[in-house]
């Protein structure tokens, strides 16, 4: 497989990869990470490679509308993510949506708006790859095979799904692993293997549903309350006062909060802080005392207790 991708407007390729079509379980990795601030793009791109996979994470947002191309040569299997946020509103910008696609070889431009923040993920799959991960005869994706036979496009579902909290997650998880060497493949190859179960699990649920279920005015409204909670993780507003925020009832923003992101706002809002905090304490080596506070907590010790319920050390242990 070839895969290339640039932004039009700056006339030169972000990358182009040449990626052996072959299932080689032992074939390391290769890393890479670019930063780009040039008007009107900001980009932080990165990019895991081995023979028959690359995987792109990418963060970016833009001063004025740009082009990107991309360029898929040979048959690949893609999972796709984009999320998006709002960079000058406090209303959520669009829905966050996956799909799975069969590829036998594409070239596309899309436009991209500016004030908008996006992270996009892709895995780009070899057919070989694919069918090492998932066989062939797995009822999970049957009717996907077919038309992968048939060599023509494909989407795995008709219409982009809803990309939850887990999946973001789980994206999160295979971009800041420091595993290196063989255990860095590893957790790679088991990342992607859980988001293809998350977007087989979803379309799966869907299709035995008769109607969907939220409306736009509903993923709005869900996006905003996520979004609320992200930002004000050092005093996050009780879930009352998120659903008046938001204009939902209670009973029905936890309802719906729980079927649309698959966790509760609980789980979520613990979540958030906890791998804030874990951040704080070793990226930017904060105190305990400093990263309870800028985590909601009003005690070190009831920070403590929960960090260490939650990743079974405690802070402390951590920093050292």
């Amino acid at each position: 497989m070839l895969v290339k991708g640039k932004i039009v407007e700056l006339d030169e390729w972000l990358f182009i990869e040449e990626i052996p079509d072959h299932y080689v379980p032992d074939k390391p990795l290769v890393e890479n990470r670019l930063i780009i601030k040039r008007d009107p793009v900001h980009m932080k791109n990165f990019q895991l490679s081995t023979s028959g996979l690359f995987v792109l994470y990418t963060q970016m947002s833009f001063d004025q509308p740009v082009h990107i191309h991309t360029e898929i040569e040979g048959e690949a299997i893609t999972s796709q993510f984009i999320f998006y946020k709002a960079t000058d509103s406090k209303k959520p910008y669009g829905m966050s949506r996956h799909n799975i696609r069969y590829i036998p070889s594409v070239k596309t431009t899309h436009e991209v708006k500016e004030g908008v923040e996006y992270s996009y993920f892709i895995a780009v799959i070899s057919k070989e790859y694919y069918l090492n991960l998932i066989k062939r005869d797995s009822l999970l994706h049957k009717h996907f095979v077919d038309e992968i036979e048939k060599g023509l496009y494909a989407s795995f579902s008709e219409e982009d799904l809803m990309a939850t909290y887990e999946m973001q997650h789980t994206i999160s998880e295979l971009v800041e692993s420091k595993k290196t060497g063989e255990i860095r493949r590893l957790h790679t190859e088991s990342r992607v293997v859980e988001l293809l179960m998350y977007q087989f699990e979803q379309y799966n649920d869907r299709t035995q549903q008769s109607a969907p279920l939220f409306n736009d005015d509903d993923v709005t409204r869900l996006e905003l309350a996520r979004q609320i909670l992200e930002q004000r993780l050092a005093n996050p507003p009780t879930q009352k006062e998120l659903a008046t925020e938001v204009l939902m009832s209670e009973s029905k923003l936890r309802k719906d909060f729980k079927e649309y992101f698959s966790v509760t706002i609980h789980d979520y809002l613990t979540r958030l802080r906890m791998e804030k905090a874990r951040s704080y304490l070793i990226d930017d080596k904060m105190s305990v005392y400093e990263v309870a506070l800028l985590t909601g907590f009003g005690h070190q010790n009831n920070f403590s207790s929960a960090f260490k319920k939650y990743y079974g050390i405690s802070p402390g242990e951590l920093k050292f």
